[in-house]
């Protein structure tokens, strides 16, 4: 480490890889700046040419020899340090070999295991920043770092796209009565219902207390009804199963909009959606409004 550091600190060569092949040059000509400092000083540096040409190539030969297996050992210092680099810039996973046995397979081997591990660590922490932690469906974090790349993307496809917002009918009512204990089993009941009820490829998330809501692409208006029917259905199975009929019965409604040409934004589709939804609750809840 010291001749390193003297290394930076005159700052030649620059690069690591300079560095190594100097002290690789410097070693394999030693011998011949030996002798030549030796037979000049003798005085027979003229009658000996012969022997140094002969001394030279072969000192060529074997830097050149020298030269070429480092850069060759230099490889796996390479492949890890261009895995470091990508997965930091574009989070790419690498492919490196682990099969050897020396130090350089295992820093390879060590450089994808780690990476590997870091990987999932983040996704996890990722998964878990977008969860909603009691009901398992996605948040409102979810819905917020998406919701104009589903415009987009919808109108890109030449698509469909459907929200069907969903509130608990006198929750509050019920919680008070009930305690948080039982409204949190309504709230997981609902979330299962909208689970078992939506079509793959859909995306529910809880928006925070008893208000949910389903992203349906590529679903025209009998689809999205379809999917909030059988919700319904699910919902009703479910509190039959869970909750004592003393305790009342829990119902949902909806409120249903599609994407329009006009809409702008994903807050355009989010209005009609709170509208329909309003306008159910009026007309006596436990309801679908789609408009």
């Amino acid at each position: 480490m010291p001749f390193y550091a003297f290394m930076q600190r005159i700052g030649w060569p620059r690069s690591y890889r300079g560095k190594i092949l100097a002290i690789c040059f410097l070693g394999t000509h030693v011998p011949l700046v030996a002798l030549l400092v030796w037979l000049a000083g003798d005085g027979r540096l003229l009658e000996n040419l012969p022997v140094l040409l002969v001394v030279l190539v072969a000192t060529l030969i074997g830097t050149a020899a020298t030269l070429a297996g480092l850069a060759a050992m230099l490889v796996p210092i390479r492949l890890a340090t261009a895995a470091l680099d990508d997965y930091g810039a574009e989070r790419a996973l690498p492919d490196l070999p682990t099969v050897h046995g020396d130090d350089a397979g295992r820093l390879m081997a060590s450089v994808q295991a780690t990476i590997a591990e870091l990987d999932m660590t983040i996704a996890t922490l990722e998964g878990l920043s977008v969860t909603d932690p009691l009901t398992g469906l996605y948040n409102r974090r979810w819905i917020d770092d998406r919701r104009e790349r589903l415009i987009s993307d919808a109108r890109r496809e030449r698509r469909p796209l459907a929200l069907l917002v969903i509130d608990v009918d006198r929750f509050k009512s019920f919680n008070d009565e009930h305690g948080h204990s039982m409204g949190d089993q309504v709230l997981i009941l609902v979330a299962d219902a909208i689970r078992d009820g939506m079509r793959t490829g859909d995306h529910a998330v809880r928006l925070g207390g008893d208000e949910f809501c389903v992203l349906l692409p590529g679903a025209d208006r009998e689809m999205a009804e379809g999917v909030a029917q059988r919700i319904r259905l699910a919902t009703e199975l479910g509190v039959e199963n869970f909750i004592d009929r003393e305790a009342g019965s829990i119902t949902l409604s909806m409120g249903l909009s599609l994407l329009q040409v006009e809409d702008r934004t994903f807050d355009d589709l989010v209005k009609r959606a709170d509208r329909q939804l309003f306008q159910a609750k009026r007309s006596g809840r436990d309801r679908l409004s789609t408009g």
